[in-house]
């Protein structure tokens, strides 16, 4: 996208997002679009609940795609994650690869590929063996080494078609190290070798996450940038290694790559109920999220909270936790659930995130991971309870209100008539 292109793209989201905060503020000066959507439900309270997704393999399952050509071509790519958002009517979608990696295999880490799965890090061959390791490693260059071009052409390619820029993802460094030295050879440096865990996460902090993002950031220019952490979560660390090991790092990246119109944050752990207070938890993850950012009362943060840790610790104490701090919460539907059906448990599952998490606002539903082969109607009921049952201000009979299936057309069908070609 040329200069001009990017400043046409800067001041049409800037008048979005004043509109959609407008909005969220009760202000409603026309109705909402999925992306305006998203940004009322984050700051306040839009219109009905927003509904976002990630395609992911479910999308590259539906178009036949193999692991290969999904998560190394752009085109194929993009198209099928769009045509998933557009098929369901979810109001905003990113493309999501398997952001785990694409730092780690530009830095040379093998990767073990599958056809129909995402690519794993190869844990029995951990590309940092030992210190020497470290000291022969070279920065990748970012945006030219492994498959760096792409996910910057994706990202160039989503912009196009939404006409808003995605919501990139990253590795984080602490989960960085963990991929690349192996879990066990890093649960033992930091606590027998610290000063070699440190060494590593400064290169990873420094030498590769931040001009990674750089890039990222000239090319797409994101207002959002979600470093992903999932080795940073409990059982597999302690909270006190956490905020030794990974926090200060998080605060380093986000100091060197966050500007007042753009959010650098670290997410995706969990854990709150492998510890005996979810509260440790919950604020270990606000401190993940706003460690080092600036305008805080200004920015968009949320409060993501997975479904294996919300069923057992309970919704509404999530829900106060993230009023208390004055965040939107964040909450998944089951994957399994929608596998497995059928369509009445699923809207009456998210029937329930709504009644105990939406609140007067400031709440997100994210439908992720579905798995390959999981039945079209599934995903349909999901978006369409949502669509029912959150609509604001929330119905005080919502367990009264029986749940209205949509029609729909086959996907195949769709596809002919509406879908992009991948």
């Amino acid at each position: 996208m040329t200069s001009l292109g990017m400043l046409k793209t800067q001041l049409k989201v800037m008048l979005k997002l004043n509109k959609a905060i407008a909005y969220s503020r009760g202000l409603r000066l026309g109705g909402l679009d999925g992306y305006e959507r998203l940004i009322a439900g984050i700051y306040g309270t839009p219109d009905r609940v927003p509904v976002i997704a990630q395609p992911y393999t479910y999308a590259m399952g539906m178009h036949g795609l193999s692991a290969r050509t999904f998560f190394s071509e752009p085109k194929p790519f993009i198209h099928a994650s769009s045509n998933f958002a557009r098929y369901f009517g979810i109001d905003f979608w990113s493309p999501v690869f398997d952001f785990y990696n694409i730092e780690l295999e530009a830095l040379g880490q093998r990767l073990i590929w599958r056809d129909h799965s995402e690519p794993d890090v190869d844990t029995s061959d951990p590309l940092i063996k030992g210190e020497g390791d470290l000291a022969r490693l070279r920065p990748p260059r970012p945006g030219l080494d492994g498959r760096m071009p792409y996910v910057l052409e994706s990202y160039k390619r989503y912009l196009e078609l939404m006409g808003v820029p995605p919501m990139a993802y990253t590795c984080s460094p602490f989960t960085m190290a963990v991929l690349v030295r192996g879990y066990v050879n890093f649960i033992r440096d930091m606590r027998r070798n610290p000063a070699f865990a440190h060494r590593l996460l400064e290169f990873l902090s420094m030498e590769v996450a931040v001009p990674w993002i750089d890039r990222i950031v000239e090319v797409a220019n994101p207002s959002i940038v979600t470093m992903s952490d999932a080795w940073a979560s409990q059982p597999n660390v302690t909270t006190d290694m956490v905020r030794e090991f990974c926090l200060p790092y998080i605060e380093k990246v986000v100091r060197a790559t966050n500007s007042p119109l753009r959010t650098v944050l670290d997410t995706a752990s969990w854990g709150e109920r492998a510890v005996a207070d979810p509260r440790e938890v919950l604020d270990l993850k606000m401190d993940m999220m706003t460690r080092g950012n600036g305008l805080k009362a200004l920015r968009p943060f949320f409060l993501l909270v997975w479904n294996d840790d919300y069923e057992e610790v309970g919704i509404p104490l999530v829900r106060s936790y993230a009023e208390e701090k004055k965040v939107a919460l964040l909450l998944n539907v089951r994957p399994d659930l929608i596998e497995e059906g059928p369509p009445e448990a699923v809207a009456e599952k998210v029937r329930e995130l709504i009644r105990e998490g939406a609140g007067k606002g400031r709440f997100v539903l994210l439908i992720n991971l579905v798995p390959i082969g999981a039945p079209v109607e599934h995903v349909h009921a999901a978006v369409a309870a949502a669509r029912q049952f959150g609509a604001y201000p929330i119905a005080p009979d919502l367990d009264g209100q029986a749940f209205r299936m949509p029609q729909f057309a086959p996907f195949a069908e769709w596809m002919r008539k509406e879908g992009l070609p991948v």
